[in-house]
């Protein structure tokens, strides 16, 4: 028979274990520690060895031990004793011998200086393990954490040039538009953090800002410009020259755009009370703008502002 098994050294002056000979009852009692010397009943009771180094008389038949000595308790002990779990005592119906959680266990203990050896079957209480509180909260922000968030892919029309007093229509890949969830789990309890797109902040790299309420309406240049139109657009006052420029030349400056998704994260618990918001996510992406003046822009796309009216909800299309 196969069963867990663990070894305990008994060190210092630390009283007496009881043991005694494999009781065929499994409902017998524990040992009973006490303090003091060896001493021994002529009865099949319990016989007490004492770690001291005091002597005791023998006790009276019974079973109860009498030893009278008193131990001086010095050096370390010799006894190791070996806890094996009695699987058919506790799976085969026997009766529980003491509060639970608990189980059967044979007690063998051996002098190592002697080699003499006796033999209990006890029943051990497992102490009441404490169960860690968990914070829903804290589990909350490990799940928000856990988000993996899309940086916003940017949309402008006109795309890559713009011209002063032409609005330019601003907006991100819509299929970013959508709530990310993650779940933590510490035992019993779980929370879920949710991030939910709520604006998108445009700055638009000549000192202005835009904060819009959505991703931005997309241009379709297949449709009259008549027939459509944006929440989300910006309108520049001047040209970019004498920005930052990709190939040093100063009549090629470009504004550099920054679109901001800000996420508004919220959450739930299972297995413990709580829920609400948590701190707010946001996630970037830039862009470059070359804005010119109209009269600067060559034949083709003078062709091309044409068919489109400069103002406020109107863009250029490709």
């Amino acid at each position: 028979m196969s069963s867990a098994v663990r070894t305990i050294l008994m060190t210092g002056a630390a009283g007496l274990l009881a043991v005694a000979s494999l009781l065929v009852d499994p409902t017998a009692g524990p040992a009973v520690a006490d303090t003091g010397s060896a001493g021994a009943g002529s009865g099949g009771g319990t016989v007490s060895v004492g770690v001291g180094t005091g002597t005791g008389s023998g006790g009276s038949g019974g079973g109860t031990p009498s030893g009278g000595g008193s131990g001086g308790g010095s050096g370390n002990s010799p006894w190791t004793c070996t806890y094996t779990y009695l699987t058919l005592n506790n799976q085969g119906g026997f009766p529980n011998g003491g509060p639970m959680p608990g189980a059967w266990y044979s007690v063998t203990c051996a002098d190592m200086a002697t080699g003499a050896q006796v033999t209990q079957t006890i029943w051990i209480t497992t102490p009441a393990v404490a169960v860690p509180q968990v914070d829903p909260r804290v589990l909350a922000l490990q799940a928000e954490d856990s988000i993996t968030l899309p940086a916003p892919v940017i949309h402008l029309d006109p795309s890559g040039s713009s011209v002063v007093g032409l609005a330019t229509w601003m907006w991100v890949d819509p299929s970013m538009w959508r709530d990310y969830g993650v779940t933590a789990t510490a035992g019993a309890v779980s929370a879920t953090a949710v991030a939910h797109p709520v604006d998108v902040i445009w700055t638009t790299g000549d000192g202005g800002k835009v904060t819009c309420g959505g991703p931005g309406a997309a241009y379709d240049p297949a449709l009259p410009s008549a027939w459509q139109g944006t929440y989300c657009s910006h309108t520049y006052a001047r040209t970019s020259i004498g920005q930052p420029t990709p190939d040093g030349d100063p009549d090629h400056g470009q504004f550099g755009l920054v679109a901001t998704v800000v996420w508004a994260v919220t959450w739930t618990a299972v297995g413990a009370s709580g829920g609400g918001t948590l701190p707010t996510l946001t996630t970037s992406s830039t862009a470059p703008l070359r804005v010119a003046q109209i009269e600067s822009l060559n034949a083709a796309m003078g062709s091309r502002l044409a068919g489109r009216s400069i103002g406020l909800g109107s863009g250029l299309g490709s």
